[in-house]
């Protein structure tokens, strides 16, 4: 019995190991230990459920998390349109963004999983991690307030913010893309698709052209020399016969 007790202790102080290496790799420290180990725990580690694992302080952390961006560039940039802050705040807010800041931060070595998932790799999937991330934030928030979760979401998100900014730069900070998603949100229940239609030139110089589709109908089309610019020309095309025709 004394040798289990021992082996049940080990493990628990191994637990609150990795729970101090977390916070000093998240910069944080936290007052509910039980609370952060929460927000790295997955739902298959606890069987699933509504109430397993992280998908609460995710959900939470998701709102915390769009706005925190929406007001660091809304006081940062005072001259962009609405549609532009949607877009910049977009882009930052993206699974592909959250997941790059959890893989900068090493976060998959702290997460728990079940067995199955373990053994497909699963803490290593940008969903996995970009869920993960966004539950600490709600961990942060609950824990330690608004202004704590801001200032974590700046500091951890910072290069994803300036990549953001500099991808909007090249567009003259207009992005007509997010100009007509948007309105396709207000005045229909689905959102344009973009489709390459043909790729000319050798693959060190090529143009792609781009139509973009309300439905089966061809709204607009754009040329460039990345599928991004072409679509922007596509979604400018389209903006134009919409609201002008």
């Amino acid at each position: 019995m004394a040798r289990q007790k021992s082996r049940r202790s080990r493990k628990e102080d191994l637990a609150t190991g990795d729970l101090l290496k977390l916070q000093r790799v998240l910069g944080v420290s936290f007052h509910s230990q039980e609370l952060l180990k929460k927000a790295v725990t997955h739902s298959s580690f606890e069987g699933g459920g509504p109430d397993a694992g992280n998908e609460r302080l995710e959900f939470l952390g998701d709102a915390v998390l769009k706005l925190t961006c929406a007001w660091y560039f809304f006081e940062k940039h005072p001259t962009l349109a609405e549609g532009e802050l949607s877009a910049i705040v977009g882009q930052v807010v993206s699974e592909k963004s959250l997941a790059s800041a959890a893989a900068r931060l090493g976060l998959s070595r702290f997460l728990m999983v079940s067995h199955s998932l373990e053994v497909t790799g699963g803490r290593e999937l940008p969903s996995v991690l970009a869920d993960a991330f966004e539950a600490i934030i709600g961990a942060v928030f609950l824990d330690l307030g608004l202004d704590a979760a801001r200032d974590f979401v700046v500091d951890k998100l910072e290069l994803d913010m300036i990549d953001a900014e500099e991808c909007l730069k090249e567009d003259g900070f207009r992005n007509f893309k997010a100009e007509l998603q948007e309105l396709f949100q207000k005045e229909r229940k689905f959102l344009p698709e973009y489709r390459v239609v043909r790729e000319e030139g050798p693959d060190h110089d090529k143009i792609f052209t781009v139509c973009v589709y309300s439905e089966k109908t061809a709204i607009g089309h754009g040329v460039g020399k990345t599928k991004k610019e072409a679509e922007q020309a596509a979604a400018e095309d389209a903006l134009d016969s919409i609201l002008f025709d």
